[in-house]
């Protein structure tokens, strides 16, 4: 199915309390962070500072989740300092993904805890590649 809108992806969470967050995660984002645009609608939201690839992604998978994305030095350090934040995180199972955190919806009671986390993935976007060095492992 085509998706256009980040509209067509919010009905396709697990239920509505996870749709409302889905809903309150994306327009959280697009509130406090300037030049940003969406980068892929394939059942997720993949979103990206102009011109890098994508820093966050609100996905229907892993029970619905907001997934973080930065350098894997930056993440890999994130995860040594979990106390320091006011959300709880966890490293995807998959070592593939070694450039991302995952939080849950059922981890997030109030968005605005989430600002501190998004901030950093988004002030230390990786880089977008060159289209002859892009592998189909990026969408993960």
């Amino acid at each position: 199915m085509q998706y256009t809108s980040v509209e067509d992806i919010f009905p396709l969470m697990k239920d509505e309390l996870n749709r409302k967050m889905a809903e309150k995660i994306y327009y959280f984002i697009e509130g406090n962070f300037n030049d940003i645009e969406i980068v892929s609608l394939r059942r997720c939201i993949s979103i990206a500072k102009k011109g890098f690839i994508k820093f966050a992604t609100i996905t229907t998978e892993n029970g619905n989740a907001l997934l973080l994305h930065f350098p894997p030095e930056i993440r890999d350090n994130l995860l040594t300092r979990k106390e320091e934040f006011s959300v709880k995180f966890e490293k995807p199972k998959r070592e593939l993904y070694i450039n991302q955190i995952n939080i849950p919806f059922d981890y997030i009671h109030d968005v605005s805890k989430l600002q501190k986390l998004i901030k950093i993935a988004y002030g230390n976007p990786r880089m977008k590649r060159h289209i002859g060095n892009q592998k189909s492992s990026e969408e993960g």
